[in-house]
């Protein structure tokens, strides 16, 4: 009998699902990084949201002929193997020299794209010379309307495939005492040569504050990125349906339903239980996506089943990094598409086109 898809994928590895590659990543993590990865002090957003989506029962369907699962899925016209991405996130060289770059090297061994924060450490260059295409260059609002230019053309130039700018955090938040200890922390070691920021080290001849975030950004900025590249544009924060409707109504391409994965808003609404009114909201004129708190691909599945067209996952992809750097990447999103493969074959889906709400009970 063929070994499932799962098995082709867990019977290389000894780590079988995402809570391992996380115990086994923790111990390696410098302390304050691995306080603010796990939101110490203000975990309860994160936890919401990952048992928002946990609680959401799956029907399985009887008698479908699931034999051939065929994960892949297309995002904004760009074929990937599966429907998951890799989520921007900062101080990956805190867990592997490479940073960025191992991680855009694994999601393209995985055939997935990859999200490259403004705020990491390797630059556009770097990524987009191992991305073959699969990146997106995450933006943030900085004051200096100048240095969000410049990064936009080195992400046009180094091959990016979209925009994915960041909307839900136009101040830095304030961090109850635990967290701002470790931010704190983190900072220290963001100014050492290895691990500062490239829209900190690249514009340092630029007045204090101009790669902070601007709080007076507005919709309008939003029609001014636009006019900056050809590449489609993500707006990437949204949980308010009303802001979903403002994304379209101002040429966002596509939006990502996210609350930060609870390291901007303390106690904002899980994504699992906003992301259906948006998805009604918008109807066909965008593409949507989910992030914060996917941890298995029963989760993709309930995502997808929700009206998203793909996800995007952070401190999994960072788990795995740490454990087994690019390597370690593709193995996580490997294992997350096995998941999700063997739910589909469960719920009598063949296909990604064939998952709707049916499935959830």
């Amino acid at each position: 009998m063929a070994e499932t898809v799962f098995e082709q994928v867990t019977g290389e590895q000894d780590l079988l699902d995402v809570g391992e590659f996380r115990a086994a990543a923790e111990p390696m993590m410098p302390d304050p990084y691995r306080n603010f990865v796990n939101n110490v002090g203000m975990e309860r957003t994160l936890h919401d949201d990952i048992a928002a989506w946990q609680a959401m029962h799956l029907r399985p369907r009887a008698l479908v002929d699931v034999s051939h699962i065929d994960t892949s899925a297309t995002v904004l016209g760009q074929q990937i193997a599966m429907p998951i991405m890799t989520a921007p996130f900062v101080g990956s060289t805190l867990v592997d020299p490479e940073g960025e770059v191992a991680t855009a090297r694994g999601a393209v061994a995985a055939g997935t794209i990859t999200t490259l924060s403004m705020m990491g450490t390797r630059p556009p260059e770097a990524v987009g010379a191992v991305a073959s295409g699969r990146y997106w260059q995450q933006i943030y609002f900085m004051r200096d309307r100048g240095v969000v230019k410049d990064v936009i053309e080195r992400a046009v130039a180094a091959g990016a495939s979209a925009l994915c700018f960041t909307v839900d955090l136009p101040v830095m938040p304030a961090f109850p005492r635990p967290m701002r200890l470790a931010a704190q922390a983190l900072f220290q070691r963001w100014q050492e040569p290895e691990h500062v920021m490239y829209a900190v080290r690249d514009y340092a001849d630029r007045p204090m504050g101009a790669t902070f975030p601007d709080a007076a950004a507005t919709w309008a900025d939003v029609e001014w990125m636009r006019t900056l590249s050809n590449l489609p544009l993500i707006l990437k924060g949204v949980i308010r349906t009303d802001d979903a409707a403002r994304a379209r109504d101002h040429g966002a391409s596509a939006l990502i339903v996210s609350n930060h994965a609870g390291q901007g808003l303390r106690h904002s609404q899980p994504v699992a239980h906003a992301l259906p009114a948006i998805v009604e909201a918008v109807g066909r004129d965008i593409e949507v996506y989910a992030d914060s708190g996917i941890r298995t691909g029963a989760d993709v599945l309930r995502a997808l089943a929700l009206g998203a067209r793909a996800v995007l996952v952070g401190r999994p992809v960072l788990w795995g990094l740490t454990t087994g750097g690019s390597q370690g990447v593709e193995r996580v999103l490997k294992l997350l598409q096995a998941e999700l493969a063997e739910i589909m074959a469960i719920t009598g889906a063949s296909s990604i086109g064939a998952i709707d709400g049916s499935v959830l009970a």
